[in-house]
């Protein structure tokens, strides 16, 4: 007498069940997109910024050394992370929590982790395109090509994975849509301020610039582009800046998840 066995099926209904959530997963990824790209205020700030930043750089001082390049272009790609990935997620993210949108999107197959990653996907999408676009205005009028691709690429990847998260996390610690403007307002400004301070003469001041989330993003991309006289030259400790960069933002990226997935909740609270 024989028997059939339908255990050996189970895996491959399993990797079925996961492919079919990882397409739904995309199928949300593409649809935020599409959201996203329908917000004309979002879609000016990422066609319009390189322009009006390069308008910046021509107004002022344009950047006479190597360093100088490597040193403006990381504050610059410091704003798009700041306006785009980490803007756009906290005020997206908030109102939506708010109007209760993400808690019924979790009766679908997707959980709750894989729909808000699907979000931070679109946005950082957004966010890169944004990048490449600067990338192609700056090397068109005048500015010079990176010393250290790798080090850029690495500046760029791993402030699009902390920005996004670094927003979802100001959601999570704030109770409703209309704080969350103030409660992102301190870690932007002071984002934006610690990138110009990273060459500062006075070493204490770039040390402590350069523990501000973001920040290593920026002097990552700095040394990428300007060389190792661009941005941090030193640290306290004997470790290199481009090390202590990377450590930073793994860092900084483990513990925005850590709290955030400990503190989100799918209503808003008073």
């Amino acid at each position: 007498m024989t028997t059939n066995d339908t255990r050996p099926a189970a895996p491959k209904q399993s990797t079925f069940r996961s492919r079919g959530r990882f397409a739904l997963m995309m199928a949300f990824t593409l649809t935020e997109l599409r959201l996203l790209t329908r917000r004309k205020g979002v879609l000016a700030v990422a066609l319009f910024l390189p322009m009006m930043l390069v308008g910046l750089s021509y107004l002022g001082q344009r950047p006479d050394s190597l360093e100088q390049w490597g040193t403006t272009l990381g504050v610059y790609f410091m704003y798009a992370l700041m306006m785009t990935p980490y803007m756009s997620t906290a005020t997206q993210l908030s109102s939506r929590r708010d109007t209760l949108v993400y808690k019924r999107l979790r009766t679908t197959e997707l959980d709750g982790a894989e729909l808000i990653a699907a979000n931070l996907i679109a946005v950082a999408v957004l966010g890169l395109t944004q990048m490449l676009l600067m990338l192609a205005v700056f090397l068109a009028t005048g500015a010079p090509a990176p010393e250290n691709l790798p080090l850029v690429l690495a500046g760029v990847v791993l402030g699009l994975v902390l920005a996004p998260i670094l927003g979802t996390f100001i959601v999570s610690v704030t109770g409703n849509h209309e704080r969350v403007m103030f409660t992102m307002m301190p870690l932007l400004i002071l984002a934006v301020i610690g990138a110009q301070l990273l060459d500062y003469p006075i070493e204490i001041v770039a040390w402590i610039a350069i523990l501000v989330p973001l920040v290593p993003a920026a002097d990552l991309i700095a040394k990428g582009w300007g060389g190792a006289g661009a941005g941090l030259q030193s640290l306290p400790v004997p470790v290199s800046p481009v090390v202590a960069d990377i450590v930073l933002l793994v860092g900084w990226t483990a513990l925005a998840i850590f709290v955030t997935t400990r503190t989100w909740r799918w209503e808003p609270r008073s």
